[in-house]
């Protein structure tokens, strides 16, 4: 076995200059197929001396071997990244997952298109200009970049963001590393089972191995999809489940409460019919004030809301909140109890939770509005916050670290309304969070 550098002549590597194009244009396909936003307008204005720098930068390296091998290719992954950090929302591990993706795919497209260039001058006699490489090189991207979008695209379809764990970057990092070293392995290693000395040959190894990763790397997205929908599925379930059956609970307990409120208020009445000392009146006057609030006090004409109303009127109370409701009950009666709970419940707990963080005491309020309006039963909850709500799709994201078990509240509204067909939507402007739920009216219950 020899290990070193042999001498490779110009025509049987690929310039660094496609290297460029071939990276930026996979780069570009990840960024605008990401479903999820990408930070603003795309920023061409950053890209562009990025694009030019990238360029000059490859096209100046092209031949090095050795440890200036090792440090340019380092260096195109930072450069890489960056346009990555620059455009995409995201995690370090999130933008990094991609920029592996992006790198591998580029490797490909760079591969398969000098690939066909080399066996066109080697094989068709033809020209060796930057025509005939043109010729060869733009198809091949164009077609690859046009496979990359269907197939992110798909992925898109799912309108779901999967979350890219410090796990899932090793992984593709480790698997994209292992197959780029084996795929060059035969620019500076003979006399192995794994090499070969033949320019052909060397592309055809090259090329399968960079296919290999992608079609790999695919699979592994797609994967991650997978499991992360069913995760997201049954624990969407197993919320709907709980709160139900917080509803249920909270029932049973006001149900309590309002039978013992009804004895005592009758014990207190007879007390003081038999008390002539007014001083002693007016202390049972207050003890009866004082239990009356743990009374349910909403009559919406849905029983269910009423009770869940009744158990964040409590909550509320104890925080300090005021709690404002102007409800139509029947505008809810298509709508199963479960989907209610659950509904009422996480908007009213989100509202509870924002209005925590008010520091002034006066302004803690929570305003909800349920009625029929225009054909639709509209639901509007809006609610004081302070600091910073993010936005996506017109929704609020969790600011919380752990994303995977936070911000299913949030989903469980959207999927509940779109069972009904209808839609939710959010804003924060001028101190209000506003939440907005419409769903088509429908006379009879479903079934």
């Amino acid at each position: 076995m020899e290990i070193g550098i042999k001498h490779v002549s110009y025509i049987e590597n690929t310039p660094g200059v496609w290297y460029a194009i071939a990276y930026l244009l996979s780069s570009l396909v990840f960024l605008s197929s990401n479903h999820k936003k990408i930070k603003g307008v795309f920023k061409w204005v950053t890209l562009s001396p990025i694009a030019v720098f990238f360029m000059i930068f490859m096209h100046a390296t092209t031949g090095v071997y050795g440890i200036s091998f090792v440090l340019v290719m380092i260096t195109v992954f930072m450069i890489l990244y960056s346009i990555f950090a620059l455009n995409m929302e995201g995690d370090f591990y999130k933008r990094a997952y991609y920029t592996v993706r992006s790198f591998m795919y580029g490797e490909l497209m760079a591969s398969i298109g000098w690939q066909v260039y080399y066996y066109g001058v080697q094989i068709g006699k033809a020209g060796k200009g930057f025509g005939t490489q043109a010729l060869a090189m733009l198809p091949d991207y164009l077609l690859f970049v046009l496979i990359a979008v269907i197939a992110e695209k798909k992925h898109a379809k799912r309108n779901r963001e999967t979350i890219i764990s410090r796990r899932a970057f090793f992984t593709v990092f480790a698997i994209g590393l292992f197959i780029y070293i084996l795929s060059n392995l035969s620019y500076v290693v003979s006399g192995t089972p794994f090499t070969t000395v033949n320019t052909l040959e060397r592309f055809i190894i090259r090329t399968s191995l960079d296919l290999m990763a992608v079609v790999l790397f695919y699979m592994y997205h797609e994967l991650m999809q997978q499991m992360s929908e069913n995760i997201e599925s049954e624990t969407l379930k197993n919320m709907l489940q709980m709160q139900y059956s917080q509803y249920q609970i909270s029932k049973e307990s006001i149900d309590l409460v309002n039978r013992k409120y009804h004895d005592l208020k009758h014990q207190i009445i007879v007390l003081k019919s038999d008390i002539e000392n007014s001083k002693t009146s007016e202390h049972l006057d207050e003890m009866l004030e004082e239990i009356k609030r743990y009374e349910n006090q909403y009559v919406t004409g849905n029983n269910i809301l009423d009770t869940i109303l009744s158990a964040k009127a409590l909550n509320c109370q104890a925080r300090g909140i005021e709690l404002r409701c102007v409800v139509d009950g029947e505008a809810l009666s298509f709508i199963d109890a479960m989907d209610i709970s659950a509904l009422f419940g996480n908007a009213l707990d989100n509202a509870i939770e924002g209005v925590e963080k008010v520091k002034n005491s006066n302004e803690k309020l929570i305003h909800l509005v349920v009625e029929k309006k225009k054909g639709f039963t509209s639901i509007f909850v809006e609610n004081r916050y302070e600091g910073h709500i993010k936005f996506r799709h017109n929704l609020p994201v969790t600011n919380k670290q752990n994303t995977n078990i936070h911000g299913f509240g949030i989903k469980s509204m959207k999927n509940i309304t779109e069972k009904y067909g209808g839609s939710i939507g959010a804003e924060a402007e001028d101190g209000w969070f506003k939440l907005q739920i419409l769903i088509p009216y429908q006379e009879e219950k479903r079934e």
